[in-house]
């Protein structure tokens, strides 16, 4: 009689266990599917010496706003030419969420409200566009296909407006510390979203080397340009130059200096490139 009670209590464990995995994949099924393809739409074309350079993405362009002109002054420093320079990004954003940003018909009310809509300056057109989306990826354990399917509907839609994508690679920043002060339920739901995804949980280094992976036959081809971490900040947020906020996830003006200078680099050697051919 013990024996049964044991392993009937155990199978209506697994069943409600089955049945609550079930429930919440239903519940987070659009989050965790990748985007739909939109229709491009026409941009600006210019017949100028001007370089154009668009920064879109999460916190990190957001916050690089304030330093637009560092790097304008970079780029104009190092090919001696006109260039317009101009970033915009939205805190908490997701692949996802970037991607849709790039359209005003499904960028979200508030979203438009608020500024965060990147249509507008994409418009506009731009030879490279820098791209700096993953950490929230990361962060809500959204998984690394889920990841790379969106990065590559956002390179597709770049290279469609005639833009050359330069893809960051995410170096490492602290998310652990951060979210592991969330309550018992929310961490466990992440876990659970962690292993319907599987996907290590609050870490970054996945989503980085599933992207060189997915993306290496398109950087042979020069067709995106990925800047390596390892060019500017390999040891991610315990670098000792205090290259980040407290919070060991954003950058602090000299982490932007040093990105900026990298990409300036990076962004011009390519134009010199070009240039000899």
């Amino acid at each position: 009689m013990k024996n049964r009670f044991v392993l009937g209590f155990v199978t209506l464990l697994l069943l409600s266990g089955a049945c609550g995995w079930l429930v919440l994949k239903h519940r987070w099924k659009d989050n965790l599917s990748p985007v739909t393809p939109m229709t491009p739409y026409n941009v600006t074309e210019h017949h100028d010496d001007t370089l154009r350079v668009l920064m879109i993405g999460d916190s990190w362009a957001g916050m690089h706003h304030n330093y637009d002109s560092l790097l304008h002054k970079c780029l104009e420093n190092i090919l001696k030419t006109p260039v317009r320079m101009e970033s915009r990004g939205r805190g908490g954003a997701k692949s996802k969420d970037v991607y849709y940003l790039m359209n005003n018909k499904t960028t979200a009310i508030g979203d438009l409200r608020d500024g965060y809509g990147t249509q507008e300056i994409l418009q506009n057109g731009a030879d490279y566009c820098v791209v700096l989306v993953g950490i929230n990826d990361a962060a809500a354990n959204y998984g690394t296909e889920n990841y790379c399917k969106n990065l590559e509907a956002i390179i597709d839609f770049l290279i469609q407006l005639k833009m050359v994508p330069v893809i960051v690679e995410m170096p490492y920043v602290d998310i652990r510390t951060l979210y592991a002060r969330k309550t018992l339920y929310n961490i466990v739901t992440d876990w659970v979203r962690s292993r319907i995804t599987c996907c290590r949980m609050y870490d970054v280094e996945p989503y980085s080397e599933a992207m060189l992976e997915k993306f290496q036959e398109r950087i042979k081809k020069k067709e995106i340009i990925v800047v390596r971490k390892g060019r500017w900040n390999e040891k991610g947020c315990k670098d000792e130059r205090g290259l980040y906020l407290r919070d060991k996830i954003h950058l602090n003006a000299r982490g932007y200096a040093l990105l900026d200078s990298c990409l300036a680099i990076v962004i011009s050697d390519d134009v010199l490139g070009k240039r000899r051919h």
